[in-house]
């Protein structure tokens, strides 16, 4: 081959080789988290089952299982349909190989034929020797070497094109036996999320018939969210007066020295330089935080929604809602400080956390181990999560996240991987 062909050929091979491995590992990362939040739901309906009670909590466990089984069936589909491409392109490129090795081979045999009729070095000699003058005897010795030079190559071309060959077939069966492994599991998921959508219809259907019990819970959990919501605005409202009064007083202090009087804004907190800094690093880890508590799956998300079971009926989260395993202990997401512990009924106890111009809100605690105006690290341990043993050992923590007065979505903040 030309060396500007092999060196086209290379380029060919590997950027799509390339390209192939960055998804591949993306699409390998996301099956696996998929699949663990799948075994987190089966440890929680575990849990929740052994009350044959029926629940919402239940319910929404069962939910979130099955959005878990549709995400990673597309998810085994893409890397299924990622797994066709490369194979069709290793046949390809395994028939290309193929011819090239037939024609070097061809070629070589041609000059081993000669080689073999021209061996003796008496016949390489009057060759030399019959030459008209010294520049066509110097000429021909030159010939025979880049001869001899050109058969090592072809040699050693050969030899490089059968190994190629052989890893290339050695990874088209590798890819055709984990495409098989991949449908093998998108059959299995398949029939796991048939079983589940029918656990949820009847699921469905027996809740429907306590309806008025869910009305009541429903309301129940209205009064606790206004009564959080209240608390925080509280506490922002406070921040604001504690801001407002130190901008008025430093104001008052400039007047008093004949110096210029700072702008003041009454909708930010006053942050000190340490502050600042710290709401800026905040504020640059979108989708990076940790999660509250080491495992679970968020079974409530952000914003308005409508009622998994009561017809017409909205419900609207300012947070998130993980649900856990029993025992498991909350942690905040990041570096700040504590700035209110209080008591919500519906709710347990709730923790504030500030982050500069930040805060982050932890509900639902069966007991706390931080004290107001302590600084705290991300992954630092702050309670325990309280567990319901009246509902099915449910175990949630609701996590907010203001900046300044705007509600946040913490599922858009927090890290994918946990």
């Amino acid at each position: 081959m030309k060396k500007t062909t092999v060196i086209i050929l290379c380029l060919a091979i590997l950027f799509p080789i390339m390209s192939f491995s960055q998804s591949k590992k993306e699409l390998e990362k996301k099956r696996q988290k998929t699949q663990k939040e799948i075994q987190i739901t089966n440890e929680l309906l575990k849990q929740t089952q052994r009350d044959k009670k029926l629940t919402m909590n239940q319910l929404n466990i069962v939910n979130k299982q099955i959005k878990a089984r549709e995400e990673l069936i597309l998810t085994i589909g893409d890397e299924v349909k990622q797994l066709n491409e490369r194979i069709t392109e290793n046949r390809q490129f395994i028939l290309l190989l193929h011819a090239d090795l037939e024609q070097i081979k061809k070629e070589y045999v041609k000059m081993i034929r000669f080689a073999w009729y021209n061996r003796s070095n008496y016949d390489k000699l009057m060759f030399v020797l019959s030459s008209d003058d010294f520049n066509q005897a110097y000429r021909r010795i030159k010939y025979i070497q880049q001869y001899n030079e050109y058969r090592k190559k072809q040699a050693v071309a050969i030899m490089a094109i059968s190994e190629v060959l052989k890893n290339k077939m050695e990874s088209l069966e590798e890819k055709k036996k984990f495409k098989e492994q991949l449908l093998g599991e998108e059959k299995q998921e398949t029939n796991a999320l048939s079983e589940t959508k029918k656990e949820q219809s009847k699921m469905v259907d027996n809740l429907q018939k306590k309806e008025k019990d869910l009305q009541k819970q429903l309301e129940k959990q209205k009064r606790a969210d206004s009564d959080l919501k209240k608390a925080i605005s509280d506490l922002i409202a406070e921040e604001i007066r504690k801001a407002n009064e130190k901008k008025k007083a430093e104001a008052n202090k400039a007047i008093k020295d004949n110096k210029t009087v700072p702008k003041t804004n009454e909708t930010i907190y006053a942050l000190t330089p340490e502050e600042q800094l710290l709401s800026n690093s905040f504020n640059a880890n979108v989708g990076k935080l940790p999660w509250p508590t080491e495992r679970g799956i968020i079974t409530g998300s952000f914003g308005e929604h409508d009622h998994p079971v009561l017809a017409g009926i909205k419900v609207k989260n300012d947070g998130v809602y993980i649900s856990t395993t029993p025992g498991s202990r909350a942690r905040s997401i990041f570096d700040g400080e504590v700035r209110q512990i209080i008591s919500i009924p519906g709710k347990h106890k709730v923790l504030i956390i500030k982050h500069g111009n930040f805060l982050s809100v932890y509900s639902n605690l069966s007991d706390v181990s931080v004290k107001i105006g302590q600084k705290v690290k991300a992954k630092q341990d702050i309670g325990v999560i309280f567990t319901d043993n009246e509902d099915d050992n449910k175990t949630i923590i609701e996590l907010q996240m203001w900046d300044g007065t705007t509600k946040l979505n913490p599922e858009l903040w927090l890290s994918k991987n946990k």
